[in-house]
């Protein structure tokens, strides 16, 4: 169960600069521009927070038994809110036509 959460965060950290990297080239007016990195940054306070919760021991103190779900309902959540960012910045450069 660590090696998923771990891959998790990992993958995470890899969608957030995909779909940095994919939203600098859109035009300034697009919604995108600013949905994106809205994600992101929404996501961050969840990963810290499922970090915090599975892997230090006052967390583990907090979140011990069926608490322990609300650490990995967060990283979860980080995963899917950065995979969405990297899909979306993906399908608006490929609607830019480049």
């Amino acid at each position: 169960m660590d090696i998923l959460s771990l891959l998790g965060l990992f993958l995470s950290v890899v969608f957030a600069a995909l779909a940095w990297r994919r939203t600098r080239g859109l035009p300034e007016a697009s919604v995108i521009r600013w949905l994106v990195p809205l994600f992101v940054v929404a996501a961050v306070p969840l990963g810290i927070f499922a970090w915090w919760g599975q892997y230090t021991p006052a967390g583990r103190r907090a979140f011990d038994e069926m608490d322990g779900l609300y650490p990995l309902a967060a990283g979860v959540l980080t995963l899917l809110l950065t995979a969405t960012a990297a899909l979306v910045g993906i399908w608006a450069r490929r609607q830019a036509g480049r």
